[in-house]
């Protein structure tokens, strides 16, 4: 039976959300060998099987993952923080007030103390984000198993192949550039010399152009967002559903 090459090297989230997008930045040189020609396809294919058979396939995604990672924070900074913290904020207009009362509720039974009033919030915003990221951090610790919480593991595989894209964005534009060039001084070559030009580096060309218009257009904060705020949604809905062994102390109040 056959496997998938990664199989056992990545899990699901690694290939989904960090690997992936790390061959969507490579995308445009695999079409600019497959436009030369079908020798060019060949050796492309062996030093492909090649590399994936010493474990660049891992490697691809750790790349990945870290240039994801050291851009997040630039991410919460333009969102004026992590989206699930900012949806326990009770200035958060996105969030019904009922609703929000009830994240409160069960996030305080969470963490075994009170959420802030409004008033607290009011009066140290700061100190209120440290506890709501409290919370969203003893969300995730009790949220990892994706057979219980699959709708939360598929929005957080969406969020991180997102953010993953998003940050390697500038080398995706840059090698894009570049093959499109490439492509298009091949073109121009092929017209000189042979008045015409072979519909396979044709459509190549074009498939980079819609890839450079792709990362230039489409991938961006707003674009990473999407997911970021439906996977904090998820994981906060399923806040009420995790039995967590311990004597839940009555919140108080949320001050008028």
């Amino acid at each position: 039976m056959k496997t998938e090459p990664t199989k056992g090297i990545l899990d699901e989230y690694d290939r989904n959300a960090r690997l992936k997008p790390a061959l969507l930045v490579i995308l445009p040189a695999s079409l600019t060998i497959a436009g030369l020609g079908a020798g060019f396809s060949v050796a492309g294919g062996v030093l492909s099987g090649s590399l994936t058979a010493i474990g660049f396939t891992y490697v691809l995604a750790q790349f990945a993952r870290d240039w994801g990672k050291r851009k997040e924070p630039q991410l919460f900074s333009a969102w004026d923080g992590k989206p699930t913290t900012a949806k326990l904020r009770h200035r958060n207009p996105s969030v019904n007030p009922h609703t929000l009362g009830r994240y409160h509720e069960t996030a305080s039974g969470l963490i075994g103390k009170p959420l802030p009033t409004v008033a607290e919030e009011q009066a140290d915003p700061r100190s209120a984000d440290l506890i709501y990221e409290s919370v969203g951090d003893c969300l995730r610790e009790k949220t990892r198993d994706k057979k219980a919480f699959p709708l939360i593991f598929r929005e957080l595989v969406s969020y991180g192949f997102r953010r993953n894209l998003w940050g390697m964005k500038p080398l995706g534009v840059v090698l894009t550039c570049v093959c499109v060039a490439v492509q298009l001084a091949i073109l121009t070559r092929e017209i000189v010399i042979q008045h015409q030009a072979a519909p396979t580096p044709l459509l190549m060309t074009l498939a980079n152009v819609v890839l450079l218009m792709a990362w230039l257009f489409i991938v961006g904060p707003s674009w990473v967002r999407l997911p970021a705020d439906a996977y904090a949604e998820r994981l906060l809905g399923a806040s009420t559903e995790i039995d967590t062994m311990q004597p839940k102390k009555p919140s108080r109040r949320k001050a008028s």
